[in-house]
């Protein structure tokens, strides 16, 4: 069933043996399904960037849960069948009589690479009351002035970061920045796609892109059910992913947690790598692992995954879905 949604017939088994069995080395789950050792670790390596399984730090692989697990998937899933529907509109508009007056009448618009930066930049730029984006590299720029001026406007933003946009030079910076002058922000091991939605009248979604420095030609989606489904999608992701700004934690969490202890557990949450979170926390990798320990000793629990369950049990981070 899993192979419906991208998984390979061995990554399926690995992650079958993981959740029945339990954490396990992959020698074990080797053993266990009679595979070669090779091919079971390259599996358990993609299923770790899929954000399905865990490493821990006694070389024992954890499986996401099932259900969480089954949300990752059609997320997944539903990237690539978004960028195939922006493809097919597309195509349709040139098949259709195919020059710009026909093109017109579908609600998306191709925007070549060498457009992009300069199509986006004015979309953003004419907000009247709400962004939403998912924030995720490449990037074109990361410039905060014309968010920081839009949100003095009033123009409200509502941002969820992938673990690899935290993890981008200089990000913690300029994140905070951006929450200081009012931006909703929270954090996601993985996001979908990268997506702008701006009044929730246009989008822009990226119809290529991957390990590149700069995005690349991407469509411009205007009222639609594409469009509908976009909104529908960020509600969604927003509503499960973790709040960056301490604001969002309860009255009692702050009480129990301190400024620095908030951070730490939500950049762990996030699924930064242990030097990745000293890095931006200006602290050594011992003292993540320390502070890292006591969050779970503080909590009773073995695993980060726990810690994780935990913190949301316990109201250390707030995962609420929003009015709007």
């Amino acid at each position: 069933m899993l192979e419906v949604l991208g998984l390979t017939s061995i990554e399926t088994r690995v992650y079958t043996v993981l959740v029945h069995g339990g954490a396990r080395r992959s020698g074990e789950v080797a053993a266990a399904l009679g595979l070669p050792a090779m091919e079971v670790a390259a599996a358990l390596q993609r299923l770790i960037v899929r954000s399905l399984v865990v490493a821990e730090k006694d070389g024992r692989f954890e499986a996401l849960p099932p259900d969480v697990a089954g949300e990752v998937l059609v997320r997944h899933r539903m990237q690539e069948l978004a960028v195939a529907q922006v493809e097919l509109v597309r195509l349709a508009g040139e098949y259709h009589g195919g020059g710009h007056q026909q093109r017109g009448k579908v609600p998306v618009e191709y925007a070549p690479e060498s457009e992009v930066a300069r199509r986006t930049d004015r979309i953003r730029r004419d907000a009247r009351r709400e962004v939403l984006h998912f924030d995720t590299p490449p990037y074109w720029s990361v410039d905060n002035d014309v968010q920081l001026q839009q949100q003095s406007d009033g123009v409200s933003y509502r941002t969820v970061y992938d673990r690899q946009a935290i993890a981008y030079p200089g990000a913690i910076d300029r994140i905070d920045q951006c929450v200081e002058a009012g931006e909703q922000a929270r954090v996601t091991a993985r996001l979908p796609m990268k997506v702008m939605i701006v009044d929730r009248e246009v989008a822009v979604l990226p119809a290529l892109w991957g390990d590149t420095a700069v995005p690349g030609a991407s469509a411009i989606i205007k009222p639609s059910p594409l469009l509908d489904g976009l909104i529908e999608l960020f509600e969604r992701v927003w509503a499960d992913s973790v709040p960056f700004d301490r604001a969002s934690v309860s009255a009692e969490a702050r009480a129990e947690l301190d400024v620095d202890d908030t951070r730490l557990l939500t950049l762990l949450l996030s699924g930064l790598t242990d030097e990745a979170v000293a890095r931006h926390l200006g602290v050594g990798r011992r003292t993540v692992l320390r502070r890292a320990r006591g969050l779970m000793d503080r909590a009773g629990v073995a695993t980060r995954m726990q810690l994780g369950w935990y913190a949301a049990q316990r109201g250390w981070v707030q995962v609420a879905r929003a009015d709007a």
